[in-house]
C-alpha cells in the first residue's frame, strides 16, 4: 500500500522510515500536557525528498497545507502528528475520536493520504504493527474521515490485512492499545511518476479519553 520505500526522515527525536509509511523509531510521551497541537514533518525539511508542510495554526483544528509539488526525483511527502495526546497507551476499545477533514487538488488514490496508527497487541508499549487508514478506502463524507465511527472505513492491518472498520480491528485484537514507542501521524505522499498534489487537512483529532 505504500509508496516511498526506504526513505529515512528525522523529526527531532522521532525517526520515520517510509516503508509502508511507518515511523520505526519514535518516543511517544507517557503524558499529555497539551491539546493535541499539530506538528509538521516533510521531505524537504528532513532532506532527500520533496514536499512541504505549513501550519496555519498550531491547534489541532487549524489547517495544515501538505504541498507535494516539488517533483523531487525521490518523491514527495509531508504530514502532521502530535506529541500531546492521551491517545498513546489507550485501549483501542476506549478510543472515541480519530478523524480529520481533507480537501485536495486531486482525488486521493491508494497511498496518497493516510492516517497511520501504531498498535500494541501485548501491552508492552511497543508497536507490533501499524493500522493504515487510507483516504481512498475510508473516503468519508465531504472529505470528513471518521476512523472510529464510520462503519465503511476500511483499515489495513500491517498494510496487508483489511478490517471492515474500527470495530472489526478492535474485535480482532481485544486488549490491544495504541503503542507508545511511535507517533500516530497523518501523511500525504507521491512518487515521481504521480501527479503533483496539494492537500489541506484540518480538524485533525488524535483521540482523548472520554471525548
Amino acid at each position: 500500500m505504500r509508496k516511498l520505500m526506504g526513505a529515512v526522515a528525522v523529526l527531532g527525536a522521532m525517526t520515520f522510515m517510509f516503508a509502508l509509511a511507518m515511523p520505526v523509531s519514535a518516543a511517544a510521551p507517557s503524558t499529555a500536557p497539551g491539546h493535541n497541537k499539530l506538528l509538521c514533518f516533510d521531505g524537504t525539511t528532513d532532506g532527500g525528498f520533496g514536499g512541504t508542510c505549513t501550519l496555519k495554526s498550531k491547534g489541532a483544528k487549524g489547517k495544515a497545507t501538505l504541498d507535494l509539488t516539488d517533483d523531487n526525483a525521490n518523491g514527495d511527502y509531508a504530514g502532521v502528528y502530535t506529541a500531546d495526546s492521551k491517545l498513546y497507551g489507550m485501549l483501542l476499545a476506549d478510543v472515541t475520536q480519530m478523524s480529520y477533514h481533507w480537501s485536495g487538488t486531486i482525488d486521493p488514490q491508494p497511498g496518497d493520504l493516510s492516517y497511520n496508527i501504531p498498535i500494541d497487541t501485548n501491552g508492552d508499549g511497543t508497536t507490533e504493527f501499524f493500522a493504515f487508514v487510507d483516504a481512498f478506502y475510508c473516503p468519508g463524507v465531504d472529505g470528513v474521515v471518521d476512523i472510529v465511527n464510520d462503519v465503511d472505513c476500511v483499515i489495513y492491518e500491517g498494510g496487508v490485512t483489511p478490517r471492515a472498520n474500527w470495530d472489526a480491528l478492535v474485535a480482532a485484537h481485544p486488549g490491544a492499545k495504541i503503542a507508545t514507542d511511535n507517533f500516530v501521524f497523518l501523511i500525504a505522499e507521491r512518487t515521481p511518476a504521480e501527479p503533483d498534489a496539494v492537500w489541506i487537512v484540518n480538524n485533525v483529532k488524535f483521540g482523548k479519553a472520554g471525548k
